[in-house]
């Protein structure tokens, strides 16, 4: 409203744009309720709401969730003849998907089709979306078909959200059937198609395919992401691989996409699952870690105290994770849970010692290890305090 009296005091006479720029930049900052009140006052101040007028405020509305407010908008728009285009059409269906009000999603886009409006893309997107999250994938592969049918050519984003779900529903081989047709119908592949794929296959326990895909993908000059190797690294620490996965960290190093505190988390998880679990590794990487700039996060804590803990040290993991809540460095609930779960393991671990008699050298090598693990905390508490 500033730049509204500002205008009116340099004698400049604002316009319905103006006056649509800020209804949009009122919703934009959540006051939707002001936007609607300045958009009652449009008439006094000589201009009639036009489309673009009425799509702000309905998309505003609806994505507050009130539906009622923009049903009655959308009655008085009609009312007053103004016409609908496109944008006011995307405007419903977007919100009417989020709310899973997928039926009437599909009529506003039947009444689209009616008026002899040209779809898209985005009008489409939002409904496959839907789908999927929903389980009706079926729907979601119709509706590509009917796409190019109608003339609209799906983008690659429509199609990777149909192979991310097949994926997460673990059918990876109608994935790789969509996947292989994608440059016939002439879209082909991006950096967010193959890392779907690679994982699919992974999981699939295609592991020779999964590898190939990446190998196409650089053959073919596209760029892996973040999530391409992170992907790599998690398969890998998961099938047992991590020396392999600590090479690829290596390699990452020298990419442009440096291994971040997830990567590191990955690693750290590996090692600490490893049999038998490799702890020194854990703490070597962790000093790495720090000794590039990346920081560790609660999750990096939590797992080299369960590292610790899960390799029978509990009371050590226990010292080790009440030292980094004082520090702040793992949250009270992360702390109390970690504690829960190992004095329990203790108490369970005493019953089976009262119940079987310890020889001299077992008690030996005990201590030897306890020895070497208060060496390792105070390691980890050196790096935090760095």
């Amino acid at each position: 409203m500033k730049l509204l009296d500002e205008m009116l005091q340099k004698g400049l006479e604002p316009n319905l744009f103006t006056y649509n720029v800020i209804m949009n930049g009122r919703c934009k900052d959540g006051m939707v309720d002001r936007a609607l009140e300045f958009f009652k006052s449009l008439k006094s101040r000589g201009c009639e709401p036009d489309v673009v007028s009425y799509n702000i405020l309905l998309r505003a509305l609806f994505k507050q969730g009130k539906w009622h407010e923009g049903e009655k908008l959308m009655t008085e728009m009609v009312s007053k003849g103004c016409e609908t285009n496109i944008f006011f059409y995307s405007t419903l269906i977007n919100p009417l998907c989020h709310e899973e009000k997928i039926k009437e999603a599909t009529e506003v886009l039947k009444a689209m089709r009616q008026k002899g409006l040209t779809t898209d893309c985005y009008c489409y997107d939002p409904l496959i979306s839907a789908f999927c999250e929903n389980g009706i994938l079926d729907l979601a592969i119709e509706l590509l078909d009917y796409m190019i049918s109608d003339g609209c050519l799906p983008k690659i984003y429509n199609y990777n959200t149909i192979l991310s779900t097949l994926r997460k529903n673990g059918n990876a081989d109608q994935a790789l059937e969509i996947f292989e047709k994608l440059d016939e119908v002439g879209c082909p592949p991006d950096v967010g198609s193959y890392n779907t794929m690679f994982k699919a296959l992974w999981s699939n326990g295609e592991k020779v395919k999964a590898l190939k895909m990446i190998l196409e993908m650089l053959g073919k000059g596209i760029d892996p992401d973040e999530v391409t190797y992170n992907s790599l690294l998690s398969c890998l620490c998961r099938d047992g691989m991590v020396d392999e996965a600590i090479g690829l960290l290596v390699d990452m190093e020298t990419s442009k996409f440096g291994p971040t505190v997830i990567a590191y988390n990955t690693i750290l998880l590996g090692l600490q699952k490893a049999r038998p679990r490799r702890m020194d590794d854990a703490i070597e990487l962790l000093a790495a870690m720090v000794d590039k700039g990346c920081l560790p996060n609660e999750t990096t804590y939590t797992i080299l105290i369960e590292g610790f803990g899960f390799a029978g040290w509990q009371a050590e993991a226990i010292k080790l994770a009440e030292s980094l809540f004082r520090m702040n460095a793992i949250s009270e609930d992360s702390f109390k849970r970690l504690k829960r779960k190992f004095l329990l393991d203790i108490y369970k671990s005493l019953l089976i010692r009262m119940r079987s008699s310890c020889c001299l050298s077992t008690s030996a090598m005990h201590d030897q290890n306890e020895l070497l693990l208060r060496k390792q905390s105070s390691c980890i508490l050196f790096l935090y305090g760095n």
